[in-house]
C-alpha cells in the first residue's frame, strides 16, 4: 500500500498541471492562425498565435498533450504557408505583357510586377504558392517565346531585304 501512495505522490508532483484549454482556431485578416484559449475553471478567454504558445516553455507545459499536438500542427502550417499570393493578373494593352498584383502576407498594399521580374527575384518566387509560381513560370516562358518569335521574324525580313 505504501508503494501506491508513494507512486501517486510522485506522479502528482511530476505531472504538469493543465491550466489552459484550446477552444477554437480561426484565421485573421492576414491569413494567420489564431487560437482561442480558455483558462480552466475561469471564464477568461484570450486569443494568441500558436507560435507564441509554442515558443514559451512554461505556457506550453500548461496545456494538455492533445492541445499541444494541435497547436504544433497549426504552427507548422503557419510557418510553411506561402509569404506571397497572386491576387490578380492584367494584360498590358501596349506591349502584350501580363502584370501581376501580388499580396505580401501581413502587408496591406499589393505590389505589381511582370512575370519576368518575378522570375528574376528568386526569393519572391520561392515564397509563392506552388501553383502561382508555376503560372508565373509558364507566362514568363510564353512571353519570352513570343519575343524570340518577333525577333526571328525581323531578322528573316531584314535578311530577305538585304539579299534582294
Amino acid at each position: 500500500m505504501k508503494f501506491f501512495s508513494a507512486l501517486s505522490t510522485f506522479l502528482g508532483q511530476n505531472t504538469p498541471k493543465v491550466h489552459y484549454r484550446l477552444l477554437s482556431v480561426e484565421k485573421d485578416e492576414n491569413e494567420d492562425y489564431l487560437a482561442t484559449i480558455q483558462v480552466i475553471n475561469k471564464k477568461a478567454i484570450f486569443k494568441i498565435k500558436p507560435e507564441e504558445i509554442l515558443s514559451n516553455d512554461q505556457l506550453t507545459d500548461s496545456f494538455s498533450s492533445r492541445d499541444i499536438r494541435a497547436l504544433t500542427y497549426l504552427g507548422y502550417l503557419g510557418i510553411n504557408a506561402p509569404k506571397y499570393k497572386i491576387l490578380a493578373q492584367r494584360l498590358s494593352e501596349q506591349d502584350q505583357i501580363l502584370f501581376f498584383a501580388i499580396q505580401e502576407k501581413g502587408k496591406k498594399h499589393p505590389i505589381v510586377k511582370t512575370a519576368n521580374e518575378i522570375s528574376a527575384d528568386t526569393a519572391l518566387l520561392k515564397s509563392l504558392d506552388q501553383q502561382d509560381a508555376h503560372r508565373v513560370g509558364f507566362i514568363a516562358a510564353t512571353e519570352q517565346a513570343e519575343v524570340e518569335k518577333k525577333m526571328k521574324a525581323r531578322l528573316i525580313s531584314k535578311n530577305a531585304t538585304t539579299l534582294s
